[in-house]
């Protein structure tokens, strides 16, 4: 086995190739730095070219179009608004006192007539009654000539009486003068006359008027019919005056005056409550009913319009005609009058310089034409309005506190907001 020595050559070689690799990774290390470099190099040039973001102030808002209105005070009467049905204050049923065949209908009796007191409506079969009376007057005769004749026969005794000069007693008188006979005789003749008293009055009863001014309402009976003292033959109602139970909230009972020390209760105009004409009947309030209607729960005020307050220019009154009726109550002094729509629950919109002040204000009254506010200005409370100051008229859809807003011949007041935003061009 021999030994083998590597010769210089081999060692020469190793080593140039080992010198070439050292090399050749020394290149690729400075090749990746000076990629690098030129990486971050171009990274930094376009962060440091890219356009920089300025800080610019929000722009104000776009101010709203707003109208306006000035508030003025005023003193306003509160007028309560109540619906109900009229009726007669004098309703009945016209009915015969006696039995009898209808011969006769007024040319009157026709339902929506109207009618004076004692007109006739209808005149029943008289022919038995004027025997009644007849017969009547003959019994009448002839207690008349009964009692002649024994006035007669009183007569003659007293006369034999007084020419025997008998002495009796009171009781024996009597008997002698015929007393009893001529009290007999007499009670005949005021029953005879009694009896002709009451076939004058059935056979003026054959004969039905009217029994006051008014309006016939209905006939029940015709011409042959046969009727008696319960038979109903027709109704009519009073055209003196009407009423109208009129129905409101328990609440505006306050608003309204009651009769007291002979002075009228509240003023009251009533009107069809389909009618459009302003037009309208002139009353007054006569009475608090003491009950509330079952529906709703509503207190009843009668109300009673005269015939000289009924108005030919306004819708014909008519019974239970549903009418509305507007009470005149009390007079609020020195308030302000809304249309409902510019207040919102209990706010109202106010233009305070340029911007919306929502401000809450004190209802003294409220009903679906107007609103009246108190005019009171609470500062502490920040509640209330003042005369001259400019109420919103306008609807907006989103109110906000303090926005900005502006009439038609002013210029809005800006406001600028302090937050800043970031935009970019």
């Amino acid at each position: 086995m021999s030994n083998t020595t590597p010769s210089n050559d081999d060692t020469s070689a190793n080593a140039a190739v080992t010198e070439r690799s050292r090399k050749r990774t020394i290149i690729q290390i400075v090749l990746t730095v000076v990629v690098l470099a030129i990486a971050l190099l171009g990274a930094q040039m376009v962060i440091t070219s890219a356009p920089k973001t300025e800080k610019r102030a929000a722009p104000p808002k776009p101010s709203r179009l707003v109208n306006t209105s000035v508030l003025k005070k005023e003193d306003v009467q509160v007028e309560v608004l109540g619906f109900g049905v009229v009726k007669p204050d004098q309703q009945t049923n016209l009915q015969a006192r006696v039995s009898g065949v209808v011969k006769q209908l007024g040319a009157k009796f026709v339902p929506g007539t109207r009618v004076q007191k004692g007109e006739v409506l209808v005149v029943l079969d008289d022919t038995d009654y004027k025997l009644d009376l007849a017969n009547a007057n003959a019994t009448l005769a002839q207690a008349k000539a009964s009692l002649s004749a024994e006035m007669g026969n009183q007569a003659v005794a007293k006369s034999d009486l007084d020419a025997l000069a008998l002495t009796t007693t009171e009781a024996e008188k009597s008997l002698i003068l015929r007393q009893p006979q001529l009290e007999a005789a007499k009670a005949a003749v005021a029953s005879a006359q009694a009896s002709v008293k009451r076939a004058e009055l059935n056979l003026e009863r054959t004969v039905i008027r009217a029994p006051f001014d008014g309006l016939i309402i209905g006939r029940d009976t015709s011409l042959g019919g046969q009727v008696s003292p319960t038979s109903v033959l027709g109704s009519m109602a009073s055209s003196r005056a009407f009423w109208v139970n009129v129905a409101i909230p328990q609440a505006d009972l306050q608003w309204i005056s009651f009769p007291e020390s002979g002075k009228k209760g509240s003023a009251v105009c009533v009107n069809d409550a389909s009618a459009q004409s302003t037009e309208c009947h002139k009353g007054y309030v006569l009475s608090l009913q003491g009950f509330v209607q079952d529906n709703g729960r509503q207190a009843q005020v009668l109300v009673e319009i005269p015939a000289q307050g009924m108005n030919p220019k306004a819708v014909p009154m008519l019974v239970s005609q549903y009418v509305e009726a507007r009470i005149q109550g009390v007079t609020l002094p020195d308030v302000f009058k809304l249309n409902p729509r510019l207040v919102h629950e209990d706010t109202v919109w106010i233009n305070k310089q340029g911007t919306l002040e929502i401000r809450k204000v004190p209802i003294a009254f409220r009903s679906a034409e107007f609103v009246l506010i108190r005019g009171d200005l609470n500062v502490q409370a920040d509640s209330g309005i003042q005369e001259g100051e400019e109420i919103v008229t306008s609807n907006l859809s989103a109110p906000i506190e303090d926005m900005a807003i502006r009439t038609a011949d002013s210029k809005a007041k800006e406001k600028p907001k302090g937050k800043e935003q970031e935009l970019k061009p």
